[in-house]
């Protein structure tokens, strides 16, 4: 029977998820500086001098203008001008991360060196001690400086042994081990682990009164290379134009700027143009795909083109009780029930009487569904009555359903559908209305009594996360639907009432502007206070 015995040393997968990736190549290499000068006569007569930069994509940058950069229309022939300098930094993002990527690596191998003396050769004349075996894939050679920071502490040194011919390599291990030329094996990669372990239970299967050797590994679970800029990655939502999909692209190329990546992000009011764009996407070699699930059963078939394709998807948004069926390596959302929930509890802390209409405006939404279940199950004062319409005159129509007399509140599930309910009866709104979504009319209206509460839904937050998902499956080494298993990284909503809200706008306003109109407020007082007849 084969037997694995691994100490465990630990997985390096920190800056990756959030963009700190090292670039192909070493530091130092790359460095050449091309530069332009830009000459530019203005209408005074003066000519105005600068200088850009070819970037590493091949663009010029802006003009750097120096301080001193003009020469004057009546300047004399054959005297010299200089300009003030311009320093450029010749070490990009990507080298920088490198070179930082690569320091840590040694002194986690300074560590693990430190540690093979402590725990296995305390005490051993180092004479006696044979080296350490490390073992590097070409693939992931700057793993090699992992090798070099344990030869920094292990008196023994360090035998780097790099190649991707497997069987070559457990050759290798054999032979050393029948010599007694190993102390320790670190391999540092999965597959090299794997081989590792079947030579060294090969040779103890035959050779039972050889000494027993300790094969120790480092896997990244991450590739930290930089993706190339080519990649493309895929963020496909549903949604449409709806104010809250607004906020979510802002965010969507905000974190793909951020994260240097090359992020297609596309919304679709329709289903099935949502499917063809994630089939799109396929066809255009995305590197990972990021979805929501608005109506599982009908992008299931999408999705599973992407796997097939070896292109890792994850959901975010709505669908989170779907995504593991479907295939989604992870989902990162709102938790739809919860917001329900929690709205439900706030009409009751309202002292709400009655029948809720609970307004969903995308019916085969299954997130939305959710809410109003959620609602239903906490609202303790009457019925909530689920409330689906189409087209653009929902607010006509939920206000013609209110006038019929039973509708004690209206729940729109969007900050839009909030919207336009609100400005159909303004400015002195009847019919109670919540709403989820925020904006700063939402802040002040809620604040003035003209919303009774908000929820908060984090488009923002939903998205910019999700950006970085997308790059997280695409530079996992370990298959992300197996590794994360269906998991959910579910937001928990937040209420804003009217002091929340108040909060809000406090901070938005300066408090300069504030003081300001507060004393202009007490001088009115006062004024009104002297007119007062006795």
């Amino acid at each position: 029977m084969r037997t694995l015995f691994i100490l465990v040393l630990g997985t390096l997968i920190g800056a990756a998820a959030v963009g700190a990736v090292w670039s192909v190549g070493q530091p130092g290499e790359n460095e050449q500086l091309e530069v332009r000068a830009t000459v530019e006569r203005l209408d005074d007569g003066r000519v105005e001098i600068g200088l850009q930069r070819r970037g590493d994509d091949g663009e010029w940058s802006e003009t750097e203008k120096p301080q001193h950069r003009f020469l004057a229309p009546d300047a004399k022939s054959g005297v010299v001008k200089f300009s003030s300098s311009i320093a450029f930094d010749l070490v990009t993002r990507a080298e920088r991360i490198e070179v930082e990527y690569h320091a840590q690596l040694a002194q986690e191998g300074r560590r693990v060196g430190s540690y093979f003396v402590q725990r296995f050769h305390a005490g051993d004349d180092p004479q006696t001690v044979a080296p350490v075996l490390c073992l590097v894939d070409p693939n992931q050679a700057a793993l090699r400086t992992l090798c070099d920071g344990i030869a920094e502490t292990f008196p023994a040194g360090v035998e780097v042994l790099e190649s991707d011919s497997y069987n070559a390599v457990a050759d290798e291990i054999e032979r050393r081990l029948m010599a007694g030329e190993v102390s320790q094996i670190m391999a540092t990669s999965n597959r090299l682990l794997e081989t590792a372990v079947f030579a060294r239970d090969h040779i103890l299967l035959n050779n039972p009164d050889l000494g027993w050797t300790w094969v120790h590994y480092w896997f990244e679970l991450l590739d930290p290379r930089l993706p190339a800029t080519d990649d493309l990655f895929c963020m496909i939502s549903h949604g449409g134009r709806d104010l809250f999909w607004g906020q979510a692209s802002d965010a969507a190329i905000t974190a793909a700027a951020a994260l240097g990546i090359n992020m297609r992000a596309e919304s679709y009011s329709d289903v099935a143009e949502q499917a063809d764009a994630i089939r799109q996407c396929v066809e255009d070699g995305a590197v990972s795909i990021a979805t929501t699930l608005v109506s599982p059963d009908e992008l299931a078939p999408a999705i599973a083109e992407a796997r097939a394709a070896g292109i890792p998807v994850m959901s975010f948004n709505s669908g989170v009780q779907a995504a593991a069926e479907v295939g989604s390596s992870f989902h990162i959302g709102l938790d739809d029930r919860r917001a329900g929930e929690i709205a439900g509890e706030q009409f009751n802390q309202e002292g709400t009487q009655g029948t809720i209409l609970c307004v969903i405006h995308e019916q085969n939404n299954t997130g939305l569904h959710e809410r109003c279940d959620g609602l239903a199950a906490t609202y303790a004062n009457g019925e909530v009555e689920t409330w689906s319409y189409q087209g653009r005159d929902a607010a006509d129509e939920v206000l013609a359903r209110a006038a019929e007399g039973d509708i004690a509140a209206v729940m729109a599930l969007s900050d839009s559908v909030g919207l336009r309910i609100l400005f159909a009866q303004w400015p002195d709104p009847e019919v109670p209305l919540a709403t989820f979504g925020f904006n700063l009319g939402f802040a002040k209206w809620v604040e003035e009594g003209k919303i009774m509460f908000a929820i908060y839904d984090h488009p923002l937050v939903q998205t910019y996360l999700s950006v970085m998902g997308a790059l997280l499956i695409d530079r996992m080494n370990l298959d992300p639907v197996t590794l994360f298993n269906g998991m959910a990284m579910l937001i928990e909503p937040q209420i804003a009432d009217a002091e929340q809200m108040r909060r809000v706008t406090n901070r938005l306003i300066p408090q300069e502007i504030q003081d300001r109109y507060l004393e202009s407020a007490e001088e009115d007082r006062s004024d009104d206070s002297r007119d007062d007849p006795e």
